[in-house]
């Protein structure tokens, strides 16, 4: 516990403290900004294969700023400044570069809660879809769970319009966070990818077994 000092005021200490604070939070959201305007960032595309066979069934594309191990922090940064649409936009401008590239391969792109319910996004994804008929089944949106959707009807909307112009959507780590059975219910999708913890913990016992076991089954029964 720390009182003020005289009349309420902030003690030196703490306030050099909370001074140095906010400009490296203004560092790093300048960063952030920087290297998404200028596409400063790399793509790694993550194989994704067919359990039974081994064989590859398209890639992920992965975000990494710098060195940084983990892109979470930055994401979430991205989302709490209100930057997330900017950084999905060039993520996927440059993942479409790489299908426009090669015709045979197949992607799948994060893409976040916020996102989803952008007209403009939809826009711009659709506008390049229309044109670009070789990407028909070749390009996957996974739904990111980070950032809760406040319209669902709104996103179920959009996610059609992504449908309709050939593209694959995907509830991305179902269980994990926001992601609820209210977006199974509200949402037509083609793929939900269950969070990793669910299939790690199914040696370990028949709760787990039992609720992977429902929902596949509802998945199935949606047509997922």
């Amino acid at each position: 516990f720390i009182e003020g000092g005289i009349d309420g005021a902030v003690p030196g200490n703490l306030q050099d403290a909370v001074n140095a604070s906010v400009r490296h939070t203004l560092r790093k959201a300048s960063a952030l900004g920087t290297a998404v305007a200028e596409r400063n960032f790399k793509l790694v595309y993550q194989p994704v294969v067919t359990l039974a066979s081994g064989a590859l069934h398209h890639h992920e594309v992965l975000v990494r700023f710098g060195e940084e191990e983990s892109p979470f922090p930055m994401i979430r940064m991205a989302e709490e400044l209100d930057l997330i649409e900017q950084l999905d936009v060039a993520v996927f401008e440059r993942a479409a570069e790489e299908l426009d590239d090669n015709s045979k391969l197949r992607l799948a792109v994060n893409v976040s809660g916020r996102t989803i319910t952008s007209p403009d996004f939809i826009r711009q994804v659709s506008a390049l879809a229309k044109a670009k008929h070789s990407w028909n089944g070749r390009l996957m949106f996974e739904l990111t769970e980070s950032a809760t959707i406040d319209d669902l009807s709104l996103a179920d909307r959009h996610i059609q319009v992504l449908r309709d112009h050939g593209c694959l959507v995907c509830l991305d780590d179902f269980g994990a966070g926001a992601a609820s059975l209210a977006y199974l219910q509200q949402l037509r999708l083609d793929v939900v990818k269950i969070d990793g913890r669910y299939i790690r913990e199914l040696e370990h016992g028949k709760r787990e077994s039992t609720f992977i076991k429902h929902l596949v089954q509802m998945c199935g029964d949606l047509g997922v």
